[in-house]
């Protein structure tokens, strides 16, 4: 099993403390409690250079193995293997430092150590591992009990114990860190896909409800007209009525078009407005440069609701273009529309504007900017003059 990752979910903080754990137990009892076997025992080891040598393998082991642990990546399978029979080495030559008969006994103190040595290192590795580790170094303490003819009844029974209290418990330790770390993990899983989802859920709804409140706006405009026209009162031929009802059919049809799945949302919905201009026989010329950053609903409606009610306008031809960076789109719509949409204009929002009365050319440029610490937020950076010349061409 592989280290969790870092971070503040519940299962790197337990593992995290897991780790802590196994170190100070290793710390505790190698470098307080084995120092004091050995010092008490020193006269009576038989090969203290090998009592010696032993303990510091597996101090050394033990430190590398605590550095790898505790900076949470974990070391190659192979290093592992590798430290675990350095470890396992260093049992096989504290025996032979014991004297005979005394392989298990108040002065023997590898078998232990080197168990939890096993544990600090594999405890993040398949538990196959561990068991091999853990049967090697007990094979060792029973073949050197053998060897020296003490392997009685009573030697048994007490190999038996202290692999039970010692054994059983390293790897009760390490089955029960596996579960528990695969319960944290599991929670932390739950627990980020059931706020994942609520999250999810919430901007649905407020997606729905905007988009509620946009219908109810848009029948607002339209009831209006439809009753007009059924009562009489609106004559549908009349050039003003026609175009309002261009305006309202574009933002209903601008509104459909935000739900659609788009690559570019912006010139989706700008090719939905020009489609019902292009339907009352306006020639629209659709020109795009550049890569669109991310535009925010709100702004590319206000960046759609000038070309809308310009294009409602034209009477027979238009050319829309859209210029864009990784920081601003700049949309403008060159055509033959009359003077009089510019007073809808600045209702919506501060535009540039040039108006050639001679050739009834009507230019409009929108721009919007993307603000530098709020990446994608709505913002719309205009200017706003009014002028009477020559348009652009």
């Amino acid at each position: 099993m592989a280290s969790p990752p870092a971070g503040d979910s519940v299962a790197a903080r337990y593992a995290a403390a897991m780790r802590v754990g196994v170190v100070a137990i290793m710390l505790v009892w190698h470098f307080c409690y084995d120092v004091l076997i050995i010092v008490r025992s020193w006269s009576e080891y038989t090969s203290r250079p090998a009592a010696v040598g032993a303990w510091l393998i597996v101090s050394v082991v033990q430190v590398v193995g605590s550095v790898l642990l505790l900076r949470g990546s974990g070391a190659a399978a192979h290093v592992d293997r590798l430290l675990a029979a350095a470890a396992v080495g260093a049992s096989v030559l504290a025996i032979f430092s014991y004297p005979p008969g005394q392989a298990l006994s108040d002065l023997s103190w590898a078998w232990n150590t080197v168990g939890w040595c096993g544990v600090l290192l594999l405890m993040h590795r398949p538990l196959w591992e561990l068991v091999v580790m853990q049967a090697a170094n007990a094979a060792i303490t029973v073949v050197a009990v053998a060897a020296d003819g003490s392997l009685d009844r009573v030697m048994t029974g007490r190999l038996v114990i202290v692999g039970y209290a010692t054994v059983g418990v390293q790897m009760l330790f390490a089955v029960v860190s596996h579960h528990l770390n695969g319960v944290a993990r599991r929670a932390t899983e739950l627990t980020l896909a059931r706020a994942d989802h609520q999250a999810r859920a919430a901007i649905d709804e407020a997606v729905h409800a905007e988009r509620q409140r946009r219908y109810r706006e848009v029948r607002e405009r339209i009831e209006p007209i439809v009753r007009g026209l059924a009562d009489g009162t609106l004559d549908p031929v009349a050039p003003e009525v026609r175009r309002i009802a261009g305006v309202e059919a574009a933002r209903l049809r601008r509104l459909f078009a935000e739900t659609d799945d788009s690559a570019d949302p912006l010139l989706h919905e700008l090719r939905a407005c020009t489609d019902l201009a292009e339907r009352r026989g306006v020639e629209v010329t659709f020109f795009n440069c550049g890569r669109l950053p991310e535009v925010p609903t709100v702004a590319r409606r206000y960046l759609t609701e000038v070309v809308l009610l310009v294009l409602a306008s034209a009477v027979s031809r238009a050319r829309l273009t859209v210029v864009a960076d990784a920081a601003e789109v700049i949309v403008s719509v060159i055509a033959d529309a009359p003077a009089d949409v510019l007073d809808d204009l600045r209702e919506v929002l501060p535009v540039s504007v040039v108006h050639d009365q001679d050739a009834n050319q009507l230019w409009v440029e929108v721009r919007w900017r993307k603000p530098p610490n709020l990446s994608g937020s709505a913002s719309s950076t205009t200017t706003r003059s009014s002028l009477r010349g020559s348009a652009p061409g």
